[in-house]
């Protein structure tokens, strides 16, 4: 696509735009908790790249391509995840300060939200066979109607995100890091039946990555009980 002559990417665009909301978020976020600014401006220094790279490595890691062109690669959902995951986990080593690491992670489901609003522009993870209302045609790369998935992904993570930043918001809920991560996971498993990809398997990649994240966040919610037992 161009515009006025100049190369456009929808999907590229999208990608970017849900990283920048969500780092007005969280910007926003912890200005307000008064953590010091440039704590704030370090860590988005930080963790923007590490978004980045875990979303193309984890996508060239998986393709039998092995093509190193991003638009062609596209971009996993779950390694940008693990990796703003692992980021803001090294940089609370770093500096101490564990308030950081909350909005982050809160904000995962949005920045998955807008990001498949790409995807749906683009064709690409589209949804199982559909002729029903609100069916998409995508005639330059498959010959039949689709569910819009991509579509009920944006919805149903833009709920999630605001579900969980209001329970961090008005309870400051401990766990909220593990019921991120189980909500998120849980969300991807199901509607994951719905993408075109998933027919004739038994489980995607995604899918399994879920179920691991799901084990994860219940384990580490055992431990932090037990920790607050013994004290």
């Amino acid at each position: 696509m161009t515009i006025h002559k100049f190369p456009f990417n929808i999907y590229m665009t999208c990608i970017f735009s849900s990283i920048l909301v969500a780092i007005i978020y969280t910007f926003h976020h912890l200005k307000r908790d008064e953590i010091e600014k440039r704590l704030i401006w370090l860590s988005i220094v930080m963790i923007v790249p590490y978004i980045l790279v875990g979303g193309l490595l984890m996508t060239y890691l998986t393709s039998p391509t092995k093509d190193l062109s991003f638009i062609s690669l596209g971009f996993s959902s779950y390694g940008g995840a693990i990796g703003l995951i692992v980021a803001v986990l090294v940089y609370e080593k770093i500096t101490q300060v564990k308030e950081i690491k909350y909005p982050y992670i809160i904000s995962i489901p949005l920045i998955y939200s807008i990001s498949k609003l790409g995807c749906f522009f683009a064709g690409c993870c589209y949804g199982i066979p559909y002729s029903g209302p609100l069916y998409v045609y995508y005639p330059h790369i498959i010959k039949e109607k689709l569910f819009p998935i991509q579509l009920l992904e944006t919805i149903v993570f833009f709920i999630i995100f605001l579900l969980l930043n209001r329970i961090y918001n008005k309870h400051k809920n401990k766990y909220i890091i593990e019921i991120t991560l189980i909500t998120g996971a849980t969300a991807k498993f199901l509607l994951d039946f719905l993408r075109y990809s998933h027919i004739n398997r038994f489980l995607s990649l995604n899918q399994y990555i879920s179920i691991i994240l799901v084990i994860i966040a219940i384990v580490l919610i055992f431990i932090k009980r037990n920790k607050k037992t013994k004290a």
